[in-house]
């Protein structure tokens, strides 16, 4: 009733290559999954960054009644954010930001510079950022020093 095997009897190159080329490919489905949920990190990570770093520096642009301003270099994939006349200085609010590589910024290098005591902006333009989800816009609203990130 029941088929015995002999010693000599296994599997066929035909169903290893089979089998492996089914466990391989269930084992990259997770490793590519892995890989955009990377990006989108990465993405939702540096747009809090921004946030924080925009608000840090008109804080200090309110509280401490400094000028600072934010610098934008597509070319070099970074934001500087810097206290005025305090640049070499240890100053928490010195820092830089740099793009991870999902995230591209469209445009020339621009100079964003809040003033002291109210923390307005001088100057108005639109950051755009191209990511995975498609193109954001960080607009600055005239002389109210407020932002949006969409």
């Amino acid at each position: 009733m029941f088929a015995t095997l002999k010693k000599d009897d296994g599997f066929t190159l035909i169903e290893v290559v089979l089998v492996l080329s089914i466990v391989s490919m269930l084992a990259t489905f997770p490793v590519m999954h892995f890989a955009q949920l990377k990006k989108e990190t990465e993405t939702q990570l540096f747009f809090e960054a921004l946030r924080s770093g925009i608000t840090q520096i008109q804080t200090e642009a309110v509280i401490n009644d400094h000028w600072t301003n934010m610098e934008v270099r597509p070319t070099n994939r970074l934001i500087r954010f810097r206290v005025t006349g305090k640049e070499n200085s240890d100053h928490p609010a010195n820092h830089i930001l740099y793009l991870p590589e999902s995230i591209s910024l469209y445009g020339t290098s621009k100079e964003y510079q809040f003033s002291r005591s109210s923390g307005n902006l001088g100057n108005i333009n639109e950051l755009n950022f191209n990511t995975i989800h498609g193109r954001v816009t960080v607009s600055f609203q005239m002389g109210s020093g407020r932002f949006v990130i969409e």
